[in-house]
């Protein structure tokens, strides 16, 4: 019994430090998104009664459970306007995620509203992506780099020179300071770009996406929540902390 106690307690501790702030963190102005033992902060409806979401806290992780819930966006119930956000996740062979960020409103393509709808279906942020996919074994990833791991989904591929792989635990961020958009993974910036030049109508102008990217481009809009995406498969994150700017 004794050693059941102390084994549940270095595991408590253990889970505590993974998704925690260090001192010089909290004296740098980092604060914590996810607590790594609830969803306090996290939102998913505007229902009074909202329906269980697709996702689960498990061993410290928050992650997407296929099958299971209503499968939605978590949102962050503060919103944030330039910050660096790192993130800690991992997938499952074949998944597909993403964080979604600067919002420039909700619902789809030209019918888009200031503030989430109330009614049972899930909120639908319109904003920018930091795509988070299985580069190997997805098809929307394979020959698609807009569409591969730490992309601006559909707009901007990322400069790497691997797939990202499923099974192992990458590190993220996001650095968005005005119109500036940085898209980091595993310790390298992949992404670099400035939404108020030509280089950057150039490359939006390419999308497939035509009736969202001008709004998206011009980002009349620069504070909002900030979404993790459930799409394909089984996804886990973690250590999910930002810095304002």
């Amino acid at each position: 019994m004794l050693r059941t106690i102390l084994l549940a307690g270095l595991l408590t501790g253990a889970l505590a430090a993974q998704n925690g702030l260090t001192d010089a963190e909290r004296a740098d102005g980092w604060e914590l998104l996810f607590d790594g033992r609830s969803l306090d902060g996290w939102m998913w409806s505007v229902n009074a009664n909202p329906p269980p979401p697709c996702w689960a806290v498990e061993a410290g992780t928050l992650r997407t459970t296929p099958g299971t819930g209503t499968p939605v966006y978590l949102l962050t119930e503060a919103s944030f306007r330039d910050y660096e956000l790192r993130f800690e996740w991992k997938m499952e062979v074949g998944a597909n995620s993403g964080v979604k960020y600067r919002f420039q409103g909700y619902g789809g393509g030209k019918g888009l509203v200031e503030t989430p709808p109330a009614g049972p279906g899930r909120i639908e942020p319109n904003g920018l992506e930091y795509q988070i996919i299985d580069d190997m074994r997805h098809a929307d990833a394979r020959n698609r780099p807009t569409h591969s791991t730490a992309a601006i989904y559909a707009y901007v591929a990322p400069d790497k020179d691997e797939a990202a792989l499923p099974e192992i635990w990458h590190s993220s961020s996001i650095v968005a300071r005005g119109l500036h958009l940085e898209h980091w993974l595993d310790g390298r910036k992949v992404v670099d770009i400035d939404l108020g030049s030509p280089q950057a109508e150039a490359v939006f102008a390419r999308s497939e996406r035509k009736n969202t990217w001008p709004v998206l481009l011009k980002q009349a809009r620069r504070e909002s929540p900030i979404a993790l995406q459930f799409h394909d498969g089984a996804v886990w994150f973690r250590n999910l902390k930002i810095k304002r700017l």
